[in-house]
């Protein structure tokens, strides 16, 4: 029935029922609501106090424990990611320490001074000898060996402003140190320190040593880990002294209201950082003289027991929160009083008390007059009303008919048109907001062509770059498919648009017997790691064309990738050189996964490959060549890590041990074949996830 009626008088029939209906429903029971108005407020307020006091305190404890928890939880994870980059920093300057050990003769190093020959106040390497330790030319050419960790420990230094210094010491008697301090004592001997008799009780682990205040006034920490050497005995320990500055300002930020704050406690419970840490009397170990409930979190603590605590003191109870510093076991706690949380409740319930008595008396003068003023009222409220719905529904009925009619020509496409704004009111609003949505949508019609247009531009470039990089990769047919010799199968398949790895094979003589095979995987993806391809790609394969030498070849490509490598990228490489007549193969690792080799009882097993650094690391890099022959029927499966790195989508690898036993499973399978098993089983295994690294390989089968 109302449908047909316009909204006009909708609007004038609402207005005039609800109005005259609420002023007699008001009329007729407010009076009688009124008498019993005294009694209920009074009732209800106290009522109220009571219960918004209680919901309150509770409201506010459970707010307060949940922010607190994230709060402690987030700076914990914080602090723990900063201690976490030391761990792995420090295990990268290990196994480059190792790398010095296991390879001396592949670096030269250069003159180390004495400590109190060194700059002072200026980052840089430095030595000295344990008591009775006497100067030999073995401590000479092993301090010269050292000498070469200058290149990992400068670039980790400069960039992790807690490290405050990084150190070697070793059994021989020898003390590295990377640092702007000269500080120098003769009798301080490394291989009885803490940190390096710790390091060598936990091989192949980072240890943290009890945090200490040095001579500045700053909050230390000793990490340490020791190091192999070439014959796989510990022989010393890196470690480096951190500054716990910028993690104690954070945690000594967190104050929370006017008495909460939060401290840091070390693996056994006793004070990293506090607000009177320092302060003559205040003592560093809390379990002494804690008692109680104190006493019972700080027990739950050392037992690896972390979550909120209610702390009974002589005269109060505090909120207690605690979170775990992995990397460390340290503990980040903040401690806030009972009594401040629920304080703005016990105020609430005072407040309501204060306005229940004031309501009660001025209630009671204010219901005398009620009935008289009813009348009143209702009689001016009637006329008033009429009126007044009338005049407004023409007021609001009238603008919205306009704004309807030019709605409808912009919804036809007519976007110059625009709606006549009058006023300030809701319905001018509406029509600045749709004049500004005809604006709007000119310019984005004009922005949506012209991003239309760019992004057709970029994925036509990048198209052609993805052809142009394909293009340069050598194809099996026609000109080695129907070799007598070998048969061979490769594929690359980007991460991205265009990829950083790259595989090459082509002869290296005109009489074409002797075959080389390149596989190689540039640091990064996308354009910047596909243009380096293309030049690490070119150098390579002219100096094998010049001298099938593949060390030789190694090397000299590294020296011209060093030259202005400003964004230190680098390529891992396996070149392999086969005579096809006879068999022999000579090859050259610079940093490579191991390809696959069939073994003499038929199945693959890992190649066993010389270690050496990716070119552009290092100029000084040393490449050794190796050789070996091949028999007829003997397979060969070179790869980049996005083979046995591919991840699911729980970040699980596919793994070696998955990837030999694929392997093993299609032995006797052709190239082609073979590489498409090795590819569908990763592809079940990553189960659609997102492809993480660029795949490249080369399968290669020795004929005769």
């Amino acid at each position: 029935m109302f449908r047909n009626i316009k909204i006009g008088v909708k609007i004038l029939f609402v207005v005039l029922f609800v109005s005259l209906f609420t002023l007699s429903i008001i009329s007729v029971i407010s009076y009688t609501q009124m008498l019993n108005l005294t009694k209920y407020s009074q009732d209800a307020n106290i009522q109220l106090g009571i219960t918004a006091s209680l919901e309150s305190k509770n409201a506010l404890l459970n707010q307060t424990k949940e922010y607190m928890k994230n709060i402690v939880n987030e700076q914990a994870e914080s602090s723990n990611a900063a201690l976490r980059q030391i761990n792995a920093e420090l295990s990268a300057l290990t196994n480059f320490v190792e790398q010095l050990y296991a390879h001396p003769e592949q670096f030269t190093g250069k003159a180390v001074p004495y400590v109190p020959d060194a700059p002072e106040d200026i980052v840089s390497p430095k030595y000295m000898f344990a008591p009775g330790v006497k100067e030999s030319a073995a401590l000479r050419q092993e301090l010269r060996l050292l000498s070469n960790a200058e290149y990992a420990f400068s670039g980790v230094y400069k960039n992790n402003n807690m490290l405050d210094t990084l150190y070697i010491g070793t059994e021989s008697g020898i003390m590295y140190r990377y640092s702007k301090y000269n500080s120098f004592n003769p009798k301080y001997d490394p291989r009885v320190r803490d940190w390096y008799t710790t390091a060598l009780q936990n091989p192949g682990k980072i240890v943290w040593i009890d945090t200490y205040i040095d001579p500045y006034g700053t909050v230390t920490v000793s990490c340490a880990r020791a190091f192999k050497n070439k014959q796989g005995v510990y022989t010393g320990v890196v470690g480096t002294d951190i500054t716990l500055t910028s993690i104690i300002e954070r945690i000594l930020a967190l104050r929370i209201g006017m008495r909460g704050y939060a401290f840091l406690l070390d693996e056994n419970c006793e004070y990293i950082a506090h607000p009177h840490y320092g302060e003559p009397s205040f003592d560093t170990n809390p379990l002494k003289s804690a008692e109680g409930s104190w006493r019972d979190a700080l027990i739950d603590m050392l037992n690896n027991k972390y979550g909120t605590w209610i702390i009974e003191t002589r005269d109060e109870e505090y909120y207690l929160f605690s979170a775990l510093l992995a990397e460390t076991n340290w503990k980040l706690c903040v401690r806030i009083p009972l009594k401040e949380i629920v304080e703005p409740a016990e105020k609430t319930k005072a407040n309501i008390d204060a306005y229940t008595i004031e309501a009660q008396g001025y209630i009671r003068e204010t219901l005398a007059g009620v009935i008289m003023r009813f009348i009143i009222i209702f009689a001016v409220s009637a006329i008033f009303v009429v009126a007044f719905s009338y005049i407004m529904s023409l007021t609001i009925t009238r603008p919205i008919e306009e704004l309807s009619r030019n709605v409808r020509k912009i919804g036809g496409g007519d976007l110059d048109i625009k709606v006549p704004v009058n006023g300030s009111d809701e319905v001018a609003e509406l029509g600045n907001a749709f004049n500004k949505m005809t604006d709007n949508l000119k310019g984005y019609i004009v922005n949506i062509s012209k991003a239309a247009a760019e992004k057709e531009r970029i994925n036509s470039e990048l198209s052609i770059a993805a052809e142009i990089q394909n293009d340069m990769l050598p194809s099996v047919f026609p000109k080695f498919s129907g070799s007598a010799y070998f048969s061979i199968f490769s594929k690359m398949v980007p991460a991205k648009e265009v990829g950083g790895d790259f595989y090459d094979f082509f002869y290296v003589d005109k009489e074409e017997t002797k075959l080389a095979l390149v596989i190689a995987d540039v640091s990064g993806k996308g354009v910047p790691a596909s243009l380096f391809m293309v030049i690490a790609k070119t150098l390579i394969k002219q100096r094998m064309l010049e001298t099938n030498d593949p060390a030789g070849t190694l090397a000299a490509v590294n020296k011209l990738l060093c030259e202005d490598n400003r964004r230190c990228m680098f390529v891992t490489v396996l070149i392999c050189s086969i005579n096809l007549v006879t068999g022999e193969m000579i090859y050259a690792n610079a940093g490579h996964n191991p390809p696959l080799l069939s073994a003499p009882d038929g199945g693959y097993q890992f190649m066993e490959l010389k270690k050496g650094l990716p070119p552009g690391v290092m100029d000084t890099s040393i490449y050794q060549q190796c050789s070996m022959n091949l028999n007829p029927g003997n397979k060969l499966y070179l790869y980049t890590d996005g083979i046995n790195e591919a991840m699911n989508a729980e970040n699980k690898e596919w793994g070696r041990d998955r990837f030999l036993e694929t392997a093993n499973k299609h032995f006797d399978l052709e190239p082609e074949a073979f590489d498409g098993a090795i590819r569908a089983a990763i592809a079940e295994y990553v189960s659609g996830a997102e492809q993480s690294d660029d795949i490249t390989t080369i399968a290669f089968t020795y004929k005769s």
